[in-house]
């Protein structure tokens, strides 16, 4: 449990309690970034080029997913998690790591015509290995650092790597602007893990989720570059 110093006080809302009321509100700025560049890729249509259309269904499928887990998150995990059991956190938990499933398999479907078709399978299957992995481990346990763990495992190590892969070999525009994502979402778990926080009202977790909107903001740039 966290101590009270790192957690917004609860408000009253018409007699409505309301806790950690930033934190719910920051979850929801995510799901306001999410939810636009979900709408925004959607409006435009991905290139003719097959392997573009599959990219684009990874990448509308991450801020979909991602955009309800974080919602999930601060409405059920955080601000009426009191009136609920911890158990109603799964759901967000299990959303967020789909999401990143997705994630991680764009930036590698990416990086195909770059590597070894076997070293391209072997991938395709570990990103569903590590996902029913982390599934089962993180409810088997009921602990958030196996959410955090599977979420830093595909951010910075998969999509982090197989990005500055190509960004290396391609000098590719879309792969420069998901790095600078992959930097800043990078930040915002340094805050979070420290607990560096500004105030009980602006606390660690508050400044990670501005920072993965940032993040997401970055990494919807770099789609749009990859799939037109």
């Amino acid at each position: 449990m966290q101590p009270s110093i790192y957690r917004n006080p609860s408000i009253d809302i018409l007699g409505l309690r309301v806790d950690e009321p930033i934190t719910m509100l920051t979850d929801v700025l995510v799901t306001v970034v999410c939810w636009y560049a979900f709408y925004r890729m959607g409006k435009t249509g991905p290139d003719a080029d097959p392997r573009k259309a599959k990219l684009f269904v990874f990448f509308r499928g991450f801020f979909l997913t991602m955009g309800m887990a974080t919602l999930l998150g601060g409405v059920i995990g955080h601000s009426f998690n009191y009136a609920l059991s911890i158990y109603w956190k799964i759901p967000g938990w299990y959303v967020s790591m789909f999401s990143i499933a997705f994630f991680e398999r764009a930036s590698i479907f990416h990086a195909f015509p770059l590597i070894r078709p076997r070293l391209a399978q072997f991938f395709s299957v570990l990103n569903i290995v590590e996902l029913v992995f982390f599934l089962i481990v993180s409810v088997a346990t009921m602990n958030f650092i196996f959410v955090m763990g599977h979420a830093a495992y595909g951010i910075l190590i998969v999509t982090g790597g197989f990005q500055g892969f190509v960004y290396y070999k391609t000098k590719h525009e879309g792969s420069k602007l998901f790095l600078v994502g992959v930097a800043v979402a990078t930040l915002g778990a340094v805050f979070f893990v420290n607990e560096w926080a500004p105030s009980i009202w602006f606390n660690h977790m508050d400044v990670a989720h501005v920072l993965m909107a940032v993040a997401c903001w970055f990494f919807y740039l770099g789609g749009k570059r990859i799939c037109w």
